[in-house]
């Protein structure tokens, strides 16, 4: 079976992998985002007068109307569903199996279960240089929740499945692949580093919220990042194309299940 991923999953992944400092992970009791603007409530009365509609409290909308209240905008935002975050959201189960909303969790505490929906792995978050776009969220709306790094890493995998626990950095990576690894795994992945490396460094220097769909990308990228927005039109083939494993010399089934897992835990979806 061929195992297929966006190239932008492995730019991410190989910008992360090998960094000391880890995967930024908000801590579940991080102080609470506060914007210029009244104050969030859960529901809002039947008539209210507001600067702009939100529809939908998935990241997008979320991102979108923070800016906007943070500007000093009254934003209402809509949502269906009784957990916020769309795709990303987390949801809770209690001991007899039945989902617990956030909004009666928290005036009602009780043992719970915490799942996400979506991703499991946000990185990105804890550096003030980056490419993650939520980053870029934060940082202009001008408040940031205290960002936890991960210190370790583990995972049970086919070829361990009694599990394993490292501590972070490119070094104990090496460490990992010698450990479970078979006997080309360190040369695999040094074969994919050397072939991915090259188009990290276009993705990673242009800022996503500066993308758009209109010629208006040639002033917000291309003006101001010239040598990185020609090198991601250059190699914009390469980057969007799905991306095959064995094709790039793959062939070690464990590192070929590390990068699986990676790509899952950083996607929130089936690689």
């Amino acid at each position: 079976q061929i195992r297929t991923y966006p190239m932008t999953t492995f730019a991410a992944l190989l910008i992360s992998l090998p960094s000391a400092a880890g995967f930024g992970l908000a801590p579940a009791h991080a102080p609470p985002l506060r914007l210029r603007a009244p104050a969030v409530r859960a529901c809002a009365p039947a008539s209210e007068e507001v600067d702009v509609v939100v529809v939908g409290a998935g990241l997008g909308g979320l991102s979108c109307a923070g800016l906007l209240a943070s500007q000093g905008l009254k934003v209402a935002v809509l949502e269906s569903h009784y957990e916020i975050g769309g795709c990303a959201h987390e949801f809770n189960v209690n001991m007899d199996g039945k989902p617990v909303p956030s909004e009666l969790l928290a005036k009602k505490p009780q043992p719970v279960f915490k799942f996400e929906a979506g991703p499991s792995l946000y990185s990105g978050l804890s550096a003030d240089a980056s490419p993650n776009p939520l980053k870029h969220i934060f940082q202009m709306v001008g408040e940031e929740p205290e960002w936890i790094n991960y210190d370790t890493w583990g995972a049970h995998l086919p070829e361990v499945p009694e599990g394993y626990e490292l501590s972070i950095g490119a070094e104990n990576f090496m460490e990992i692949l010698r450990r479970y690894g078979g006997p080309t795994a360190r040369e695999d992945w040094d074969r994919l580093a050397e072939q991915l490396m090259p188009l990290t460094k276009g993705v990673t220097a242009l800022p996503s919220t500066a993308v758009r769909g209109d010629a208006g990308v040639l002033l917000t990228l291309g003006a101001r990042y010239p040598r990185a927005f020609l090198d991601v039109i250059l190699n914009a083939q390469k980057i969007t194309a799905p991306f095959d494993l064995e094709a790039y010399g793959v062939r070690d089934p464990f590192l070929k299940n590390y990068l699986d897992l990676i790509a899952f835990l950083l996607q929130g979806l089936p690689s």
